[in-house]
């Protein structure tokens, strides 16, 4: 063994119990500490456990319900999670569709276990992944990535964006306002383009803010570097006018 993975945590998200118990065998063999593995029975309680528990590695199967694993991915990629959203994260399948690799690439997966797993193949993949350069947490950058799941249209829809135009420009900058971070309500109207420290655009102009989207604002603040966004405060006739003319 070339790594010591005695100081981390790790959790095996499968429905099979006989997987999970391979699984937690193995993870003792190769040097993790049995409480530090932890097992979760579906990707429901998966998200139930990294509510309460940071881990260091996600080892999780593809096929289950009500939350399949490129759904429990997602939301751990877009930061809905106690573990950093760019955790290194790997599945586990029997036979990966050329599809759901696709998929999960784009949410950057860390690689795919073929089951019934080999410990060879198990103790390399964890290694390989945790070797790897991790992706920057950027949870805006996965919203809009679907998965194509029932779940992730009931949590993931956003509302559309207006046409960003001269007359929207104008609308938005007559009635703009600065307000703190900590004071911008769900629903706010945004009267600029939200941009990250570096300059690129995490939400635009003309919007509705969303519950999802402003939790995300208020817990990534630091890493974005966001303090201050600009909402348009429209008088009832704009707002009437704005809702007719977007269909927000």
């Amino acid at each position: 063994m070339s790594m010591d993975f005695s100081t981390l945590r790790i959790l095996i998200v499968d429905d099979q119990l006989l997987v999970r118990t391979l699984l937690g065998q193995v993870l003792r063999n190769i040097g993790f500490k049995p409480d530090s593995i932890h097992q979760g029975t579906d990707g429901n309680n998966a998200l139930r456990i990294l509510a309460l528990r940071p881990v260091d590695i996600i080892l999780c199967d593809v096929q289950m319900e009500p939350i399949n694993g490129v759904d429990l991915l997602k939301e751990v990629r877009c930061g809905r999670t106690s573990t950093p959203s760019n955790v290194p994260f790997v599945f586990l399948s029997g036979h990966p569709e050329r599809a759901t690799i696709l998929q999960a690439t784009k949410f950057h997966a860390d690689g795919f276990i073929i089951k019934p797993p080999k410990p060879s193949d198990i103790e390399k993949n964890i290694e390989t992944a945790l070797k790897r350069t991790r992706p920057d947490i950027d949870p805006f950058s996965y919203f809009d990535i679907p998965t194509g799941s029932d779940y992730d249209l009931r949590n993931f829809t956003r509302l559309p964006t207006p046409p960003q135009n001269h007359d929207l420009d104008v609308l938005l900058g007559r009635f703009e306002a600065a307000l703190p971070l900590s004071d911008v309500p769900v629903g706010a109207i945004l009267a600029r383009d939200v941009c990250a420290s570096d300059g690129h655009t995490l939400l635009v102009r003309g919007i509705k803010l969303s519950a999802l989207e402003l939790k995300t604002l208020h817990n990534f603040a630091s890493v974005y570097g966001i303090d201050t966004v600009y909402v348009a405060h429209l008088p009832q006739d704009q707002l009437i006018a704005y809702h007719e003319e977007y269909g927000l």
